[in-house]
């Protein structure tokens, strides 16, 4: 399987490279330059040799809990690679469902009786530049994110309350604090001063979609059934991490139903990762769909459309949402199924009830002693 690997991974580098240079990491004033990570999302089937770049994404930030008041749908929370690269899936498949009612073509999706499907013949893997953010980085913030594991020990003497974002949830751990601790789940890295992100990490959120699929309640509805990650694609160097990527994924679901995720490895490398620690995070994300019948690409700054971000409690810009945000989703899925104007996305959401019933064991799965979720953002 190293050579699916490689050619999965290559496929997504590949695909980066012929993205404008706007919107990657460059060289700030200081002379200091940027990183950031890419992850991708890639349909294949190795039977017949082929291979499909779905969408991908870059990108290291989220948006804290402060900013999504205002949302309405309009910002996108997380902006790690890997999620922006799985909502990139979903808009793909509403857009080739959009597509096929056009007359269209689509390599991806087919009508059935009453709904559509992914074609047999595919199978799904995800690469990610870096180890996923969350309890699998644990073991290598030694050696890769020295600063910040040492930041975080420093703490003073209320450090065991602080590390919890509710004391009385233990199973929920801000970012990298107590960084030994493991099998639990974390919010988005940051440093213990800045403003709170409760996003889950990448870690958490597919060990989650073993369970929930890569489906969003969207596509969830439009598919005759969901769509789930065979495998995810790491760069060689984190061989030696596969115990850890296992408790990970597939321990901490134990007695649970699920689609295993399995780790395949690659010699191929990502020009823009970090090769030393003098560097710093890009600010910027990527997103590109690659359609039937054309590719689309944006630049994601702050959780908006780059150029439309306001600061403050300023009213957001009009047109500022991405391609990948829950409005322009949400949009594109009542274009598509002829839904009432007058329902919400969050009171669709909450109807959708046999996935709704795998997101909650999902949760309990994890985090036996209860959930925070993010700010609720309705459109």
């Amino acid at each position: 399987m190293s050579v699916v690997a490689d050619k999965i991974a290559e496929l997504v580098i590949l695909g980066y490279n012929g993205l404008p240079a706007s919107g990657k990491p460059g060289v700030r004033s200081n002379g200091v330059k940027e990183w950031t990570v890419l992850a991708g999302v890639v349909a294949f089937d190795d039977v017949n040799d082929e291979f499909e770049l779905i969408s991908l994404g870059t990108g290291v930030k989220a948006t804290t809990e402060e900013e999504l008041k205002r949302s309405g749908g309009r910002i996108v929370h997380d902006c790690h690679a890997e999620i922006v690269s799985l909502r990139g899936f979903n808009a793909m498949l509403l857009k080739e469902i959009q597509d096929l009612q056009k007359g269209l073509t689509s390599f991806l999706v087919e009508k059935t009786s009453g709904c559509y499907k992914v074609k047999d013949k595919w199978s799904f893997a995800i690469y990610v530049s870096r180890i996923p953010c969350g309890d699998a980085s644990m073991d290598v913030l030694s050696t890769e994110e020295q600063s910040d594991s040492i930041d975080y020990d420093l703490l003073d003497g209320d450090y065991t309350s602080r590390q919890y974002i509710d004391p009385d949830i233990d199973t929920i751990i801000r970012g990298r604090a107590n960084y030994k601790l493991r099998r639990v789940v974390r919010t988005k890295p940051g440093r213990f001063d800045s403003k709170l992100s409760l996003s889950k990490s990448c870690s958490d959120k597919l060990t989650m979609k073993q369970m929930t699929s890569i489906c969003n309640s969207l596509t969830w509805t439009l598919l005759e059934t969901p769509t789930y990650l065979d495998f995810v694609v790491l760069p060689n160097r984190y061989k030696t991490e596969i115990l850890r990527l296992e408790d990970t994924f597939w321990a901490r679901l134990a007695g649970q139903e699920f689609t295993n995720l399995n780790f395949l490895f690659t010699d191929q490398s990502f020009a823009d990762d970090q090769s030393n620690p003098s560097q710093k995070p890009s600010l910027s994300s990527y997103v590109a769909l690659y359609n039937s019948n054309g590719m689309t690409s944006e630049v994601i700054l702050n959780g908006v459309k780059n150029g439309f971000y306001t600061k403050g409690k300023k009213p957001l810009r009009k047109g500022c949402q991405t391609i990948i945000s829950r409005y322009a989703l949400w949009e594109t899925f009542k274009r598509i199924s002829n839904h009432p104007s007058n329902v919400d996305y969050l009171t669709f959401k909450a109807n959708v009830h046999d996935r709704s019933k795998v997101v909650c064991n999902a949760k309990i799965a994890l985090s036996a002693h209860g959930w925070i979720p993010t700010h609720e953002d309705n459109c």
